[in-house]
């Protein structure tokens, strides 16, 4: 064993999940590994919930996991499954690692310095008897870099400028939100030169009346800021030629649209909204329990990743319907600025008519005198921007959709939403796991049940997808506290169907953190979920990537069920 492979610790075994009798894909875990979220003497530290793993990406040629995780870059070689051994351990003082991308046997790692400056670093990747790498390139970018996308021919990056508020010691400062361009420019490729732009949404600030009406959000409008300082681009997806970028804009539940033969951002795109009195969800983490059922509030899709799919030769776009709010309160300089208040909070326009739908649905439903109870609709966190007239709420916004969507892409209209699905079938196959938290290490596991209703419930994040023959195959991240939700496509959008649901908690009568000591746990918390084709993997079979922050793990997970 070499003495980088002693940082890696790893386990080895199969997880029984429960999955209904009819379901054909599922996932079967060949192996989990535990990052150390530090070293000391060369030594690797290990923790629950210190965020050692958040994004991963995948050398396919050398069988090489990347990953990041706060200020630690690991290089993993999975060629053995069983015995994977970490050769690359780097870390960073001055900096906080957020994305990464492969392409060409370069590493490309966006980060936030001390200094508040974004950086994206280019490594060139030496494979031989040790794993080395070399800086080729040290580019200076946006506020706040998140994901990075590289082309398919590697001449062409593109990063993610999420531009979050901060205060400099000085005064507080929101930056513009925006995508980076790198493009290498000589023949020699990702070694040579490069030009370095960047490109925003100003154009849209006096278009920002005619945006909101539709739809798209505008939150932090205090200090004189702009529509395009509010933007914080996400999540940035290609259409299958390349020719146009998607970016998810989370918190102003919409996507935007860039030609990137231009380039510039053409258009920006509302996601609507999801009218919870048509579908069920859960509330309160004070009702003693599982209740799903309809309430009068409206969703805010809100996505974090996406992913254009290609079914029957029209294209869609597939969103993870987390949901995300702004909270500024604890920056220096925003006035406090917080836009989630809980229902029991606000006050709620009592005329009895459809004009007022919240009081109108609970006089018909039998809470006209005790919707805001804390075991009701009290609890439940929501805008306090939008749905309000006068001195009262007459709509009522709540934050995420707890599903996933399918957009057509054409005209942006909603063809597909798993309405209360996730949530339904969490309930019904791991009721000791709903809607819990799990960020606790000293919290038992199934005391932490339905502890996050009162909030975005489970949190749809990741997305991963795959094409097995006709059939489109989407994997579903879900944060709360540890979940894979797995749908198939066999026919036409119309013919989605759920499939089943991993986890990787083995036990709930024992805390999180002596379940993370034992490694009798993992997958909590599945930022980064990444196929890997048969023809890609170390093992000849169709793999699923799970990397998760609060566990810190990298797990590699079989795709069973498959038909070829």
């Amino acid at each position: 064993m070499t003495p980088d492979s002693k940082a890696c610790s790893f386990v080895i075994y199969v997880l029984v999940v429960t999955v209904p009798a009819w379901a054909a894909i599922q996932l079967e875990k060949l192996n989990s590994i535990y990052l150390p979220y530090t070293y000391e003497n060369g030594e690797g530290k290990y923790s629950y919930n210190k965020d050692a793993a958040e994004q991963s990406t995948y050398d396919e040629k050398n069988s090489m996991v990347y990953t990041v995780g706060k200020q630690i870059l690991h290089g993993i070689n999975i060629s053995n499954i069983s015995n994977p051994i970490i050769t690359i351990n780097r870390e960073y003082t001055d900096a906080q690692l957020r994305a990464l991308g492969f392409c060409d046997d370069y590493l490309f790692i966006s980060m936030v310095r001390s200094d508040f400056g974004g950086y994206v670093e280019v490594h060139e990747l030496q494979h031989g008897g040790n794993e080395t790498s070399q800086l080729v390139h040290n580019i200076s970018v946006g506020f706040r870099p998140d994901m990075i996308v590289p082309t398919s021919d590697c001449r062409t990056v593109l990063v993610s400028l999420e531009g979050n508020p901060y205060n400099n010691r000085t005064h507080f400062i929101d930056p513009e939100g925006g995508i980076g361009i790198i493009k290498f420019t000589e023949a020699s490729g990702i070694s040579g030169s490069y030009n370095y732009t960047q490109i925003g949404f100003t154009k849209f600030n006096d278009q920002w009346e005619s945006l909101v009406s539709q739809g798209v959000r505008f939150v932090y409008r205090e200090n004189n800021n702009t529509f395009s300082n509010d933007l914080e681009p996400e999540y940035i997806e290609f259409s299958d030629d390349e020719s146009i970028a998607y970016v998810s804009l989370q918190e102003a539940n919409a996507v935007a649209v860039i030609n990137m033969s231009v380039p510039e951002v053409t258009s920006i795109h509302p996601l609507g909204y999801k009218n919870w009195t048509n579908y069920k969800l859960d509330v309160s983490d004070k009702d003693d329990g599982i209740n799903i059922r309809p309430w009068p509030v409206m969703g805010m899709y809100q996505p974090d990743a996406i992913k254009v799919v290609n079914i029957q030769g029209k294209s869609y776009l597939v969103t993870a319907n987390e949901g995300s709010t702004k909270d500024y309160s604890d920056i220096d300089g925003s006035g406090g600025f917080n836009e989630k208040s809980r229902v029991a909070e606000l006050t709620i326009d009592d005329h009895l008519d459809i004009s007022a739908p919240v009081a109108y649905w609970a006089s018909k439903n039998g809470f006209l005198f005790n919707l805001q109870t804390e075991n009701n609709l009290g609890r439940l966190e929501v805008s306090n921007l939008e749905g309000k007239h006068g001195n009262a709420y007459d709509h009522l916004y709540t934050f995420g959709g707890r599903s996933i969507s399918l957009y057509d892409l054409s005209n942006f209209s909603q063809v597909y939403d798993s309405g209360s699905e996730i949530e339904e079938k969490i309930a019904q196959l791991h009721p000791d796991l709903f809607n819990a938290n799990g960020k606790s290490k000293s919290t038992i596991v199934s005391d932490s049940v339905d502890s996050r209703s009162d909030a975005r419930g489970p949190e749809i994040e990741s997305l991963a997808v795959l094409k097995d023959g006709n059939t489109t195959v989407i994997f579903a991240g879900v944060e709360r506290p540890g979940f894979i939700a797995v749908y198939s496509i066999p026919g036409d959008v119309n013919s989605i169907q759920f499939e089943s649901l991993w986890t990787g908690i083995t036990k709930t009568d024992e805390k999180f953190g002596k379940l993370y000591d034992k490694r009798l746990i993992s997958d909590i918390g599945p930022d980064n979920l990444r196929y890997i084709p048969a023809s890609e993997s170390p093992n000849d079979k169709p793999l699923l990537l799970c990397t998760s922050s609060t566990s810190g793990t990298v797990s590699i997970l079989e795709i069973k069920g498959l038909s070829a």
